[in-house]
Formats: C-alpha cells, sequence, structure tokens
C-alpha cells in the first residue's frame, strides 16, 4: 500500500505534459556554443537551485525552464539555419566527435548563418566557463549552504593515561 502511494505522489511531480528533446550528441555538440550563451540564465539558475536545494523536486520549475528555452532554441536554428547546422553536426558525426578541426568549413558556414539571421555571435573560447553570479528570484533556501552545527567537544579525561603494556599493535614495520 505505502509503495503506490509513493508512486502516486511521483506521478504528480513528473508531468509529462511537455516536449523532450531528442537529438543526438552531434546536434548537442554543434549547437553547443550558441546553446550555452542563448540558455545561460536558464541553466545557471537551475545548477543553483540544485545546489541549494540538494531536492530534485523542488527544481521542477527550473528544469521546465531550461526545457523550454532549449526547445525554442532549437526551433530558431531550425527554422532559419537547418540546411548549414544539419551540414556542420553531419560532419561532426562523420568525425566521431573526436576532431572539430576536420569540421571548421561548415562551423563558419552555421556561424555566418546564426549572425546573419538570428543576430548571435558565436562566444569567445573559455567565456562560457567564466564564474558568475546567478540573480534570481527565488528565496534563499532555510539552510543553503547545508551546514551542521558544531560537534560537540571532546570529553575531559579523568586519570592519568599509561602507555600500553605491550607497545603498538601496529606491527606492518616492526622487522
Amino acid at each position: 500500500m505505502g509503495v503506490l502511494l509513493h508512486l502516486g505522489t511521483l506521478q504528480s511531480y513528473c508531468s509529462n505534459n511537455h516536449e523532450k528533446i531528442s537529438v543526438s550528441s552531434a546536434v548537442l555538440k554543434g549547437a553547443a556554443h550558441h546553446y550555452g550563451s542563448q540558455c545561460d540564465k536558464a541553466n545557471k539558475e537551475f545548477m543553483l537551485c540544485r545546489w541549494e536545494e540538494k531536492d530534485p523536486r523542488k527544481c521542477l520549475n527550473e528544469g521546465r525552464k531550461v526545457n523550454e528555452c532549449a526547445l525554442n532554441f532549437f526551433r530558431q536554428i531550425k527554422g532559419s539555419c537547418a540546411e548549414s547546422f544539419t551540414e556542420y553536426w553531419t560532419c561532426l558525426d562523420y568525425s566521431n566527435l573526436a576532431e572539430l578541426r576536420q569540421c571548421r568549413k561548415q562551423q563558419q558556414a552555421f556561424d555566418n548563418c546564426v549572425l546573419d539571421k538570428l543576430g548571435w555571435e558565436r562566444p569567445n573560447l573559455g567565456e562560457l566557463s567564466k564564474v558568475t553570479k546567478v540573480d534570481t528570484s527565488r528565496p534563499l533556501p532555510e539552510n543553503a549552504y547545508h551546514s551542521r552545527p558544531r560537534p560537540e567537544p571532546n570529553p575531559v579525561i579523568e586519570g592519568q593515561l599509561q602507555p600500553a603494556k605491550h607497545g603498538s599493535r601496529l606491527f606492518f614495520w616492526s622487522w
């Protein structure tokens, strides 16, 4: 009976009313730089929530915003630069995602298309990995750093301690 109740609450958390992104790793790798710059705020808010709350159920709204941003991003790419993007990720797929240098021509064509039609510049190397401060409207949790109370101090030893009768019990280096 308890298991059925638990499954019922789980299903209420996981509503499947939204679309899911089902693309290959080549598509994700090809779109990564532009996706990172376009959906940066939603992703960082979600990661902040996950870190502060330590409970994925409390971050479902932020996760939905990330999913919605990704869906809108791929819809814009598909509507504006589908041909150049398909050439780029296909090249990445054929090169086994190992060496991006084999697909620089396709990457340049895709970046130019995105810049011309959507106005998105490819971020510079390392720009997306910089430490940033996230401005969020979500309230700070009660114990955001999950700090614990200080432990009790060790009790005072009563009496006098004598050395062990037979010396140390560690015989690793006794020879």
